[in-house]
């Protein structure tokens, strides 16, 4: 009985990093979001869809952006504003009831302080919205899920921000302190976390990456006018809700013991072990493909492959002290007894078959969200000028399944051919 057990946990355990049980999100399951030109830029959503599309290609899951620019949940509107901003209050129940969502989730802030100094009427009416909006999407039966807004950096607005004393402010000549609004907001938000809701904050994840950055870099930013995020902070965006969903972080892991010749972990065939060659076929998932305009020191810096991209080779016991990794007659790179030992993390070769696909999916998850979001909020309809229409949703449906078809046709697993060869 005791050995029955034993076995039982080594199962639970060795499959750790496979199992999406804790994962929030569920296979079949429509996920709405809901905000204003920062969900509507929408690059958080393409890095969400490349996450779900590697780490389970064998489910469905449906990200609709129906984020609007210049939009708020309070229904105010600065006096310079050049239209009255658009209150989703207009427009949610027409969405909620067009789209039919299992989870929305819901983003605001920006917009809601108009960009003047703190004030506690601006905070009732935040308050307000935020309560008016959760309580219809319980109404139309789904879970909400709440984010903290993006902060505000006053630095690329350094000659347009504008004192406590001005007069007026505007998105144009911001409140130079801006963001104590937004972490106002940010910090009342997370109280909601007593109520049950999830709340994920790239409010505070963004601005602590910028003051680590500002330590030795003091101009950085990533954001080039101090309230629309760049694919960096899109990436903490993206990262704060993976993180609220208890998504997992590991990829795949190929386990081997060089010194008796057998799999650990993994789904390994054809495994052979001497003192001339490791070689075996691995069928495995992709890693999540990566921006392209990421900053280039940020997936080093926050240890992103590590936290949320685990993809390793792990060869125990090896024989010979240094080794050259192949795929198939393709070699990828040079590795040491030390390292297999520890773990290779295998995005470190750019040249591997999985990395490739993964990363050539990127072009078609942006082309996907971008033809289905506009089309969607164009059908659902908003009162803000200037929106680019989408196509016909007929039409943008057709399209966004023919590019699913080529997406998972890239990032369905593959089976990798595999050999370490000793460096003399």
């Amino acid at each position: 009985m005791r050995l029955v057990l034993a076995l039982f946990v080594a199962l639970i355990f060795l499959g750790a990093g496979r199992a999406d049980e804790p994962f929030a999100l569920r296979d079949g399951q429509r996920i709405v979001f809901l905000g204003d030109s920062n969900t509507f830029a929408g690059r958080f959503l393409v890095q969400l869809d490349a996450y779900l599309f590697t780490r389970f290609p064998e489910k469905k899951f449906t990200l609709l952006n129906l984020g609007l620019p210049s939009e708020t949940v309070s229904g105010l509107s600065e006096p310079d504003h050049p239209y009255p901003r658009p209150d989703v209050h207009e427009r949610v129940e027409r969405a909620l009831a067009k789209s039919r969502p299992d989870v929305v989730v819901i983003c605001y802030g920006m917009n809601d302080g108009i960009y003047y100094p703190p004030a506690d009427e601006r905070f009732k009416k935040y308050q307000a919205g935020i309560e008016s909006v959760l309580g219809k999407v319980k109404k139309a039966g789904a879970k909400a899920v709440l984010m903290t807004p993006a902060p505000f950096d006053p630095l690329p607005l350094k000659d347009r921000v504008l004192p406590r004393t001005a007069d007026r402010f505007s998105w144009m000549h911001p409140y130079s302190e801006y963001d104590q609004v937004l972490g106002r907001y940010s910090d009342w938000l997370l109280t909601l976390r007593a109520k049950g809701y999830p709340v994920a904050d790239p409010h505070t994840a963004i601005n602590r990456y910028l003051t680590m950055r500002r330590k030795t870099e003091p101009s950085y930013r990533v954001s080039g006018d101090g309230i629309h995020p760049d694919a960096t902070g899109h990436w903490f965006i993206a990262q704060e809700l993976l993180r609220t969903w208890q998504a997992p972080g590991a990829v795949d892991r190929a386990e081997i013991d060089g010194a008796t010749g057998k799999m650990i972990h993994g789904d390994i065939n054809d495994l052979h072990c001497d003192e001339k060659e490791i070689r075996f076929r691995w069928k495995t998932r992709l890693p999540m493909p990566s921006d392209p305009g990421w900053d280039r020191k940020l997936a080093g810096l926050e240890r992103i492959h590590e936290r949320w991209n685990r993809h390793l080779l792990m060869v125990k016991n090896a024989p010979r002290a240094k080794y050259e990794l192949y795929e198939g007659d393709r070699k990828l790179g040079t590795v040491t007894r030390d390292e297999l030992a520890a773990g290779v993390d295998l995005l470190a070769f750019p040249d591997l078959s999985t990395n490739q696909n993964a990363q050539r999916s990127w072009k078609l998850l942006e082309e996907r969200q971008g033809v289905l979001g506009l089309a969607w909020l164009t059908d659902v309809g908003h009162k803000r000028p200037g929106t680019p229409k989408g196509i016909a949703l007929d039409e943008a449906t057709r399209r966004a399944e023919a590019l699913e078809k080529e997406i998972r046709r890239l990032t369905q697993p593959v089976t990798l051919t595999l050999r370490l060869l000793p460096v003399p």
